[in-house]
């Protein structure tokens, strides 16, 4: 009997996710994000590249970054692909090896910042997104992985 009260209970809270007020307005952002994303595809396929991981999404704070695991071979060609959101200003892009040194980036001032690198060791790289500019309390902000 607990397990179908347990079923229930997600039921429920699932419902009311779905059902609350903030999930109207998820999908609008969501399909900006993806939209802008889609946007830099044909300069990508032109370029070799086939889309590998992603969208990789969050939120940040203005000055805040997160790190986000990629794990590479030696040699691994990859194109990084950072986007945010209308409230957004600048997003920046570091990618660091195995031993936490920056092997690529992307830090001009605007808000569609794109790395290409080739890993030279194998291993767990991070991809770095820092939002550097955010009008509001928190931007959202998505990243595709691409590969050739």
């Amino acid at each position: 009997m607990g397990f179908w009260v347990q079923k229930a209970a997600a039921a429920l809270i699932a419902l009311t996710l779905i059902a609350g007020p903030s999930a109207s307005a998820q999908p609008d952002l969501r399909d900006y994000l993806t939209q802008q994303l889609d946007n830099q595809e044909p300069d990508n396929a032109e370029r070799g590249f086939a889309h590998a991981v992603g969208p990789l999404a969050g939120s940040l704070a203005s000055a805040r970054a997160a790190q986000l695991p990629l794990t590479l071979r030696v040699g691994q060609e990859i194109r990084i692909v950072g986007v945010c959101d209308r409230t957004c200003g600048d997003l920046d892009l570091r990618v660091l090896n195995p031993r936490g040194e920056i092997v690529a980036q992307d830090v001009r001032g605007n808000d569609h910042p794109v790395v290409d690198l080739r890993a030279e060791m194998f291993g767990q790289h991070t991809i770095e997104v820092g939002m550097i500019d955010c009008d509001a309390p928190r931007c959202r902000y998505a990243v595709n992985v691409y590969t050739r």
